[in-house]
């Protein structure tokens, strides 16, 4: 187990609108992470330290993650095709946005929430054991 001050986690917004549970400023939350990643987005973002994730049952690689919240921040894009003949959509545009909680399906200037930048401070963070992951 280890104690630190701060990490920043990517709560996508799709997570959220399947089976999220609405967070504010102050929360203390518990949940499952994966290790961070890289965002494809034109929106420079901080360090991403763990990933939210609900849907993934291989709880050997996954971290249960407790801490209280300190900020939140939504992401947002606008998306178009990659090109005149692709189904590919890519971001076009996008926007930060900080707020007081995250309850999902948020929109902005006409674009729709990718996903929650969450700091949290005082967290603990440990390897998942299967007892943790309810959604095997």
């Amino acid at each position: 187990m280890v104690l630190t001050m701060q990490c920043v986690v990517f709560y996508e917004g799709w997570q959220m609108e399947c089976c999220g549970t609405a967070f504010s400023i102050g929360d203390a939350i518990k949940w499952p992470v994966g290790k961070g990643t890289q965002l494809n987005t034109l929106v420079k973002v901080a360090t991403i330290d763990y990933c939210y994730e609900a849907h993934d049952s291989n709880w050997q690689k996954l971290f249960v993650l407790e801490g209280v919240v300190e900020n939140i921040k939504i992401l947002y894009q606008r998306y178009a095709a990659a090109s005149e003949d692709s189904r590919l959509m890519a971001p076009v545009c996008g926007e930060i946005v900080e707020v007081n909680s995250a309850k999902g399906f948020e929109k902005f200037n006409g674009m729709e929430a990718v996903g929650y930048i969450v700091t949290l401070k005082e967290y603990i963070v440990r390897p998942a054991g299967k007892e943790d992951i309810a959604y095997q």
